[in-house]
């Protein structure tokens, strides 16, 4: 495997890793039909590169899950090009992401972000309860999919609940 370079996109709408993502996201055709490529860009955590060529994309959403205390965490999704999805990118990226929303939420307390949390749809993913990026198996969605989070311990559990909408129930 080359050396791969991880960016952080979070929060910097970086016109060049904007470019970079959304290109990948056509070329590939991965983006749901009402899912606009410039939006979900707005959401691009991590950008994972192999020199000059994008091999790892990984977005953000942030939203209140309902099964643990509407605690607020950024949902982590994470595509690989075919040619590195079996290497240690997708990790890379989530580890990468992990650190980036830690060090993130801790200078916003305002946005009360408590962890990362990511669904496995692939059945790839998650033979161990506790993944290499430090994400713990907790429950399963209701089509079988493994829900995953990782706290951040900067902020207490006896903090108020987010009462917002938007709050995601697997």
């Amino acid at each position: 495997m080359s050396d791969i370079r991880y960016v952080s996109g979070w929060k910097k709408n970086d016109p060049k890793i904007e470019r970079d993502a959304i290109a990948v996201w056509r070329e590939q055709g991965i983006l749901p039909p009402d899912t606009a490529p410039e939006d979900r860009a707005k959401q691009i955590c991590a950008v994972a590169y192999d020199g000059k060529k994008v091999c790892g994309i990984s977005t953000v959403e942030i939203a209140s899950y309902a099964p643990l205390r509407n605690k607020r965490f950024g949902f982590l999704r994470v595509f690989t090009l075919p040619d590195y999805s079996q290497q240690t990118v997708a990790i890379g990226l989530a580890t990468e992401c992990r650190e980036i929303l830690r060090a993130w939420s801790i200078a916003n307390p305002g946005e009360r972000l408590a962890g990362m949390a990511a669904v496995y749809q692939s059945p790839k993913l998650g033979h161990y309860p506790i993944g290499e990026s430090g994400l713990t198996l907790i429950g399963y969605t209701r089509e079988g999919y493994q829900m995953r989070v990782i706290w951040f311990n900067h902020l207490p559990l006896n903090e108020a609940a987010d009462t917002t909408s938007g709050a995601i129930v697997a």
